[in-house]
């Protein structure tokens, strides 16, 4: 059973509420410049938060889709709604913006023309309110339109708009300010170059977006939403039960939707038998007119609808009970939807049920969303959010909720081994909340749980979202001269180099590498002088990074660090046979795999012995190849059931025999290595082998058709003649 609800709020300012009858919209007295002072220092900090671009909360998460949106008391849009329909049709459009501030209905709009708009066979709703990266929705739209998915995250730009061009397909990105900076730049360069590509290559699909702020891009048709007009929010405020002066209300908040809808919700739950504008005297709004038409709260930059909708939510806010206000506080430190459970874990000593039941009370005065899909689960208005939060802050409640969530998401994470993203979402909201509450060293630690899974599913944008967030944090910290900023320092400039960003990536492993030399972290050193190598080799500069991979060795030998020793003769192979200085390859892949024998290191060795077979392979010499990989494949045998790394060893040896296989007329044996390879690869979803090891069973399975060669030929007729002499002399 819900608490009493409490009388007043101290924020309020206290008034004399005697409803005029007569009056359009009820204003109850005039209030004096230092009630309005108060009033505009009050709710001066809810206005900056709800005017500001959200700073994006990534690694993020993404809810994709259909918009899943009631349209129930829809009204109007009519003129908006043709001149999106003008644009769906035109040729030479292909970027469509809905523009407006928080509450306008930008999502609805784009809801309704998601669903009534048949014409295109496929759509996808891609909610990236909370900083979704790019990779996870070209993953998402790539999967639901029925492509494949690359392997490298880099070629997902080029795969998405190349999928888009192959047919008409409407994707919708809501809230897509949530991806940008203050400065209106991208808070991801991918989202950027997808954009800038689209434009460019442009097709029959469509892309709309919703934004409360525009990007700086060009190649957009922009719809700026305003509210509803006079007869539009009368037909909505009919259809929600409300009586009065429908019209001049209207008028006076420039018919905003959502407040609107909060006004309405509010008279409905606080007077159900008389849900007439003139109640909002008793609700503590009698001078809304006033407020929302003097200068001095409206102001140079603040909008009246904002003004509006802090006034009219701080009213709803008072009239909630202390059970009501403290839920919506404290599930206001999640990101995107929350069920009956989480609201519990940051609220103990409340049922389960009790619980649900007052969150269904929240979504009936329009302070929450209801979703269902399968289960009942809620998420909040961006507007009303940015108010909750606030609140929270002012409350000086954030610490304990926020370590309440985390509590909650340790009881639920996955063990490993994982196979996807999904199976460490705990984590990545773990991250989250230790990050709000400024603790980045702890933060760390929860990103070095995910590090290695991250890097060898190949999400490197995530990665690259862990470590800049953690850097920005340090740098302001001061605290720059650490083993862990060197480390993420490291860590973007593997994912950029993943990326395809060599430069980039050199300049993060030069920063790195200072740092370590400054600090004294000398296998740091190791570790950065073989990455700048690795680099270099990704750039052909072999000279280059055989002299960066000779000095992480030596280091390495110094230090007595056998592991980097191994590392670096095992790149120093790499780099020799790329330059087809195979004799030196080989001695410095024999010597690494003698270290990796000695540590115990079954999977270095087997690396080891798969690089050695290569290099005999390409020397022809196809016995000694097989040896090495069947040596290896022995090895991942005896490991049993790897991890991501381990795996992708055993598919690579068991291809790179494939081949060794076929060079040595063995091709019988050859398809079955191929179809183990195969099998791994389908595992990890990596498209691109996979589709090698099919091309190379699909020409192994072919019936081959007896070739004679020249001499065979000369032979085969030489014997003919031979048979037919003998048959003469006969």
């Amino acid at each position: 059973m819900a608490e009493e609800r409490s009388p007043s709020n101290s924020n309020n300012i206290e008034m004399n509420l005697t409803a005029y009858g007569d009056s359009k919209v009820t204003q109850v007295g005039q209030i004096n410049a230092a009630e309005v002072k108060i009033i505009v220092d009050r709710i001066e900090p809810v206005l900056e938060r709800l005017q500001q671009i959200s700073q994006p909360e990534s690694p993020g998460v993404l809810k994709g889709g259909n918009p899943n949106k009631s349209l129930a008391y829809w009204q109007g849009r009519k003129t908006e709604i043709a001149q999106i329909q003008q644009w769906l049709t035109d040729k030479n459009t292909f970027l469509i913006g809905i523009e407006g501030i928080g509450g306008t209905g930008k999502s609805m709009l784009a809801a309704k023309t998601y669903d009534e708009n048949e014409g295109f066979p496929k759509r996808f709703w891609a909610d990236v309110s909370y900083g979704a990266g790019f990779s996870d929705l070209a993953r998402q739209v790539l999967s639901e339109f029925g492509f494949p998915v690359p392997e490298q995250e880099a070629q997902l730009v080029d795969a998405l708009v190349k999928c888009l061009q192959s047919g008409q397909y409407l994707l919708i990105i809501d809230n897509l300010e949530s991806l940008l900076q203050p400065d209106r730049q991208w808070g991801s360069q991918f989202y950027s170059d997808f954009f800038k590509a689209w434009v460019e290559c442009g097709g029959n699909s469509k892309v709309i977006v919703t934004t409360r702020e525009r990007p700086e891009l060009k190649g957009f048709e922009w719809l700026p939403l305003k509210g509803l007009q006079v007869a539009e929010g009368i037909a909505l405020l009919t259809a929600l039960g409300i009586r009065g002066d429908l019209g001049d209300f209207v008028e006076l908040v420039d018919g905003h939707p959502l407040l609107l809808k909060l006004v309405a919700d509010l008279l409905k739950e606080e007077s159900r038998e008389d849900p007439d504008l003139r109640r909002l005297a008793d609700l503590g709004l009698g001078n809304l007119r006033q407020l929302l038409t003097d200068p001095k709260v409206i102001g140079q930059h603040r909008r009246r609808e904002n003004v509006g909708m802090v006034l009219v939510l701080d009213a709803s806010f008072d009239r909630l009970s202390e059970l009501q206000k403290a839920l919506l506080l404290n599930i206001s430190v999640y990101r995107g939807t929350v069920d009956s459970a989480a609201a519990v874990a940051v609220l103990p000593g409340s049922s389960e049920t009790g619980i649900e039941r007052e969150l269904r009370n929240l979504v009936k005065r329009s302070l929450l969303l209801e979703k269902l899909n399968g289960k009942r689960r809620f998420e909040f208005q961006p507007v009303v959010l940015e108010y909750a939060r606030y609140m929270l802050y002012k409350a000086g409640n954030q610490t304990e909720a926020h370590q309440r969530a985390i509590n909650y998401y340790l009881l639920n994470v996955k063990p490993a081994p994982w196979q996807t993203k999904e199976d460490i979402k705990e984590y990545l909201e773990i991250f989250y909340h230790w990050y709000q509450l400024e603790n980045y060293d702890t933060a760390f630690d929860i990103f070095i749980k995910c590090d290695n899974f991250l890097t060898f599913q190949g999400y490197y944008t995530i990665l690259v979202d862990f470590c800049v967030q953690l850097r920005e944090a340090w740098k302001k910290t001061g605290e720059k001269e650490t083993w862990k900023y060197g480390f993420v320092l490291n860590e973007l400039g593997n994912a950029s180099q993943c990326l395809g960003q060599y430069e980039q990536a050199i300049n993060y492993h030069q920063q790195s590498l200072e740092i370590k030399k400054k600090i004294g972290d000398r296998n740091g050193e190791v570790d950065s002088l073989g990455n700048l190598g690795n680099c270099y080799n990704s750039l052909t500069d072999y000279p280059r990074a055989i002299n960066y991979y000779e000095q992480s060795w030596l280091i390495a030998k110094e230090i007595n660090d056998r592991n980097g020793e191994s590392n670096s003769l095992n790149n120093l192979g790499n780099a020799y046979t790329s330059l087809e200085d195979y004799s030196n390859g080989i001695d410095h892949y024999e010597q690494s795999l003698l270290i990796k024998m000695e540590l115990g290191d079954r999977n270095g060795e087997s690396n080891c012995l798969n690089n050695l077979g290569v290099v005999y392979r390409i020397l022809e010499q196809y016995q000694q190849a097989i040896e090495y990989f069947q040596r290896s494949l022995h090895i991942q045998s005896e490991l049993g059931e790897s991890k991501m790394g381990e795996r992708r060893v055993e598919a690579n040896a068991w291809l790179n025999l494939g081949g060794a296989l076929v060079s040595a007329n063995r091709e019988s044996d050859a398809l079955g290595a191929y179809r183990n390879a195969r099998e791994l690869y389908q595992a990890m979803e990596l498209e691109k082998e996979v589709k090698l090891c099919n091309n190379a069973i699909e020409r192994l399975s072919k019936p081959k058709t007896p070739v004679v060669s020249r001499r065979g030929f000369w032979v085969w007729l030489h014997r003919l003649w031979r048979w037919v002499c003998s048959w003469f002399r006969q």
